[in-house]
């Protein structure tokens, strides 16, 4: 068996970018890497079966599928997922899983470990899934900056050297598919419309403050936000800084869990995290 970790990633305002070869493409966009992350345990069958559960339970995971036929095609594995933090919130789940899995299988299978990335940001892409989330994690780095669409060497991606020490996530609604949302050609033009300049000018004078400002004129500019992610952030600007999770009904604060628990009430589910320069790496077991 072998383990692997990956931790995850917030986009904070960002917008996507089609180029011509899948390693082109992805988004430019501005984050946070966050210690909560994904646990991949990996154990090969005897058969050519790929058999995926996320907590014991058995699920269909076509981006893992993707990941193994680039890697190890036609070979067989069980692979259980551990994650931090809810799926389809905005926190980077599906890209540290899918690099999680790489890196694993990568080691497996004497493949270099840094190509672990390429493979992760191919099945993501492919998978309608995240477009910069693989590009920012590979990034050494506790907020990056995809500043050219891709994984490296194409895509580009600085670090600000800006960290967030507290972070409080809380989840505000149902889970939000990326794809359903990027595929609204209006909500696109919104997106480049306003982080294209948005993004030129926080590189060239990153801040926290500039962070949120940013994030929250995105989210308001682009229509993203829901009801329930409009109504906390309102809330929560009263007593800190917070903005929406891209793409999530989620958001990210630098209040702590329980100040967040009494602005919006004791049922909100809430995690605690911190931005982190740890890179993915396999577990000794």
């Amino acid at each position: 068996m072998t383990v692997a970790f990956s931790p995850g990633h917030i986009t904070c305002f960002f917008h996507p970018v089609d180029s011509e070869g899948i390693l082109k493409t992805g988004s430019r966009g501005v984050g946070i890497r966050i210690s909560g992350g994904t646990e991949v345990s990996v154990d090969e069958r005897s058969d050519s079966r790929i058999v995926t559960s996320i907590d014991g339970k058995i699920v269909s995971a076509p981006v893992t599928e993707n990941v193994v036929s680039q890697i190890a095609p036609g070979r067989g594995y069980d692979i259980e997922f551990i994650n931090d933090l809810p799926v389809s919130q905005g926190f980077g789940m599906s890209a540290s899983g899918a690099i999680s899995v790489a890196l694993a299988l990568c080691h497996m299978n004497d493949v270099p470990l840094q190509e672990a990335y390429k493979f992760a940001h191919i099945a993501e892409v492919e998978g309608g899934g995240g477009l910069g989330d693989v590009s920012a994690i590979s990034c050494k780095g506790h907020q990056p900056v995809r500043v050219k669409p891709g994984i490296p060497p194409f895509g580009e991606i600085v670090d600000t050297g800006i960290r967030f020490e507290r972070l409080t996530l809380a989840v505000l609604g149902s889970k939000l598919k990326t794809s359903s949302v990027l595929s609204d050609i209006d909500v696109r033009r919104r997106m480049i419309g306003y982080a294209d300049a948005a993004i030129t000018e926080f590189v060239a004078n990153p801040s926290k403050d500039l962070l949120y400002s940013h994030s929250r004129s995105f989210s308001r500019t682009c229509g993203l936000e829901s009801s329930e992610v409009e109504s906390a952030l309102n809330l929560l600007s009263e007593y800190g800084n917070a903005g929406m999770c891209m793409l999530g009904h989620s958001i990210f604060t630098d209040l702590g869990q329980e100040e967040v628990k009494e602005i919006l009430g004791e049922e909100t589910e809430v995690y605690s995290c911190s931005s982190t320069d740890v890179m993915p790496f396999i577990r000794k077991v």
